[in-house]
C-alpha cells in the first residue's frame, strides 16, 4: 500500500568522502514551480526567496571548502 507524502526535500547539500581519498560536495535543489498550484501566492513567493538565499549560502560554503582543499593541496 502506498503512503502519500507530506513532505518533500527541497535543498540538499551533502560531503562526500570516498575510500580513495576523494572528497566530493554535491548541491541538489528542486524545482518548486510545480508547487505553485498548492501554495497561496505569499507562501509560493517566501519559498521562492528562502530557496534563492539558501542557495546562494550554500554556493558560499562550498566555494570556502573549494579553496581551503585547494590551498591544501598546493602546499
Amino acid at each position: 500500500m502506498r503512503t502519500k507524502r507530506t513532505e518533500a526535500r527541497l535543498l540538499a547539500y551533502e560531503l562526500f568522502y570516498d575510500r580513495t581519498g576523494k572528497l566530493v560536495t554535491e548541491r541538489s535543489k528542486s524545482d518548486i514551480t510545480a508547487l505553485k498550484d498548492y501554495l497561496s501566492k505569499e507562501e509560493y513567493i517566501t519559498l521562492e526567496v528562502v530557496m534563492r538565499e539558501a542557495t546562494a549560502k550554500l554556493d558560499k560554503i562550498h566555494n570556502e571548502i573549494e579553496a581551503h582543499l585547494n590551498g591544501r593541496l598546493m602546499s
